[in-house]
């Protein structure tokens, strides 16, 4: 079998990724043209990826936001990518941060976008072990776990298998933090249009091969935050999560199959 072509480190920094390609769709200048062509690829296969990817960081920028409000000032975003355009440390400028990315060329370029914030740490790591994320020099010395951390896990889930019981994995990140601390989620659900674009693009590009995907329903992600305090608005379509009154875009639920939600441990 093909080794998928955003396998993390196989490729290096002159071949596509996604990280990129994220970046690109959301008006960033950290990619290259070989990125741009690995976009118009999948967008030919699901010509909503962009908006998806920018609902997805609209509703980051509104969970900072909200967290901030609340007085949080230590942020733990796990699969981050590139911290580009409307990161966490760029909505919260006197916050503490820390990235988490599982690719090697992704983390060596995060790390050179973050080397002028000094509260602000780049970690390659996998977000799926808590052990090594919250106990690496990273973590320790840019947070302080004795305080309130919030953790964020956005538009990145879909790359956990069920087999590596993504639940017991954020569990394992809430049960070492102080009491205060939040969990914020944002996921793509399974529907038929994303199942058929997933195909579609296998077919279009055989050489070219997707990571496995897990696309959940709502009501599973639901369950990614049990045991902890569901806050207002709830777990639902993520254009609907606190809209921004002027924001400009499309909050019909029928049209983003994802939903996000933030919780608090009490």
């Amino acid at each position: 079998m093909a080794t998928p072509i955003w396998a993390p480190g196989v490729n290096g920094p002159e071949k596509p990724n996604t990280a990129r390609v994220r970046d690109y769709w959301l008006g960033g200048t950290h990619n290259t043209e070989a990125d741009q062509e690995l976009a118009a690829h999948l967008v030919s296969a699901a010509p909503h990826l962009p908006y998806l990817c920018r609902t997805h960081r609209s509703y980051l920028g509104r969970v900072v936001r909200r967290l901030t409000s609340l007085g949080v000032r230590q942020f733990l975003d796990l699969g981050s990518g590139l911290p580009t355009a409307d990161n966490v440390h760029l909505v919260a400028p006197d916050a503490r941060v820390v990235y988490v990315e599982i690719d090697p060329a992704v983390a060596s370029e995060g790390r050179e976008l973050v080397a002028n914030h000094p509260n602000v740490s780049y970690l390659c790591a996998d977000l799926c072990d808590p052990d090594e994320v919250l106990g690496s020099a990273e973590v320790r010395t840019t947070l302080d776990l004795s305080e309130p951390v919030a953790v964020l896990v956005l538009d990145v889930l879909h790359f956990v298998p069920d087999s590596a019981e993504p639940h017991k994995v954020l569990a394992g990140y809430m049960d070492a933090l102080a009491p205060g601390s939040y969990l914020g989620l944002s996921h793509t659900c399974r529907d038929p249009f994303m199942l058929a674009a997933v195909g579609l693009f296998g077919a279009m590009y055989e050489d070219q091969p997707l990571p496995a995907f897990t696309f959940r329903y709502p009501e599973q992600v639901v369950q990614l935050f049990d045991g902890m305090e569901i806050l207002s608005p709830g777990v639902v379509p993520i254009p609907l999560w606190e809209p921004d009154p002027g924001e400009v875009q499309d909050r019909n639920p029928e049209n983003f199959q994802g939903c996000g939600g933030l919780a608090r441990k009490n």
